[in-house]
């Protein structure tokens, strides 16, 4: 089986110099190493109206629903607001459901402006995409600005500790890949 493994980023942030995207960048690169497609979505450049339910969904959603369906895994990143989430992720997530997540192996981090702050944030992001039936995985990463430099050069320690979230996502990626081809090996029995 070598089916191509395609994980999709989703960068949280709003800001222009966002850190955020530089944190996912450098988790993109270390899986298109390891052979990983994948797909960068930047909520910024989405210019999305606030979520109402009453209205269809934007047409460039319907193109990225269909890649969240089809995707084998997801890296979201946010900037730490007020201990939590932006709003530009919640209003993104709002114009999905379970379909886009149920069953998908999905890596959380976070920047933050103070040292040894991101828990919570991590915390409600696990709660939403839990809610939406994705399955978070344990390894987690959350950095402050003062614990590193503009180019996101990390420290031994600080690369290994997102090394194992890289490590932690591809892990469940395969586990999904695996696992959907034993349950279409097991239909196309069933038909026999």
């Amino acid at each position: 089986m070598n089916k191509e493994k395609t994980v999709i980023f989703i960068n949280g942030s709003m800001n222009k110099k966002s850190f955020t995207k530089k944190l996912l960048k450098n988790v993109e690169e270390r899986m298109k190493k390891n052979g990983t497609k994948t797909i960068f979505v930047d909520i910024r450049e989405l210019e999305l109206p606030v979520y109402d339910p009453d209205l269809e969904l934007p047409e460039i959603l319907k193109n990225i629903s269909t890649q969240l369906i089809e995707a084998d895994g997801l890296v979201v990143g946010v900037p730490e607001y007020h201990g939590s989430y932006t709003g530009a992720i919640k209003n993104f997530l709002d114009y999905f459901g379970f379909q886009e997540f149920e069953k998908t192996p999905i890596a959380l981090l976070t920047t933050t402006g103070g040292l040894k702050a991101g828990t919570n944030t991590l915390n409600h992001l696990r709660l939403v995409f839990r809610n939406l039936h994705g399955i978070v995985i344990p390894q987690q990463f959350a950095i402050c600005k003062k614990e590193t430099t503009n180019n996101l050069d990390l420290d031994d320690a600080t690369d290994l500790r997102l090394e194992k979230l890289v490590q932690g996502l591809e892990t469940e990626v395969q586990k999904k890949v695996l696992f959907e081809a034993f349950e279409k090996q097991q239909l196309q029995i069933s038909y026999e």
